[in-house]
């Protein structure tokens, strides 16, 4: 019976580990562990709530002005309106053949994950800009919609020549980003779900559509010369 109670006792009443430390020892390490996650928490908390200042675009190198768009806690915490101008200023800045190169330089050496961190970042601005641009289309009078769609086209073949380079492979920024852009029109139906809500896909759809006949025509008219 004393041998039954002695194995009860130690196996459900045995003292446990930090018990059988001396209280010094047991108190410092206590304390020390929560130094610890207090530590790991301020860190978590820096990283997660703080934002990186943008550099000064009139005396930052291309590569400091792209590690800055590619940080996690850089150009993708701003406000939109806040990163569209910071994208304008950054063009204008490097504006010249020897700037582009520049840049171009420095996007290829980005990593891929600083590549995506900027292109969700500049994917939520042209998605707020054509939500804009569908709403303006939206109450134009039907007389004014075609003016303002040829406008739209005009001005976006005008920015693709010359983030692309004008035919120059040094100038041409896009390039880096080819793997995030999708190839197949299935594709690119899947990233717009899933980047766009119901009501903001409702609300561009006339003018998607007006967009798309409008370029259907132009390369109709550029085939019969």
């Amino acid at each position: 019976m004393a041998k039954a109670v002695s194995k009860k006792k130690a196996k459900g009443q045995a003292p446990g580990l930090l018990s059988r430390i001396p209280t010094r020892v047991r108190n410092a390490v206590l304390i020390g562990v929560g130094a610890a996650a207090v530590l790991a928490a301020g860190v978590w908390a820096y990283y997660e709530f703080t934002t990186v200042t943008p550099p000064k675009l009139t005396v930052a190198s291309a590569d400091q002005v792209m590690s800055y768009l590619g940080d996690t806690r850089g150009f993708n915490r701003l406000s939109i309106p806040k990163r569209e101008e910071f994208l304008a200023n950054t063009y204008q800045q490097f504006n010249s053949e020897e700037g582009r190169v520049a840049l171009n330089r420095a996007l290829r050496s980005m990593s891929m994950q600083e590549r995506q961190v900027l292109m969700d970042a500049t994917v939520d601005v042209m998605r707020t800009r054509v939500v804009q641009f569908s709403d303006e289309y939206n109450r134009l009078p039907k007389t004014d919609r075609p003016k303002f769609v040829d406008n739209v086209i005009s001005n976006f073949r005008k920015m693709q020549g010359d983030l692309g380079g004008r035919g120059n492979s040094n100038m041409n920024v896009g390039e880096p980003f080819k793997p995030f852009v999708p190839e197949r029109s299935d594709d690119w139906s899947k990233m717009l779900v899933t980047r766009t809500t119901a009501k903001e896909r409702v609300k561009a759809q006339p003018l998607i559509d007006a967009l798309a006949k409008r370029v259907k025509e132009t390369q109709g008219q550029a085939k019969r010369g």
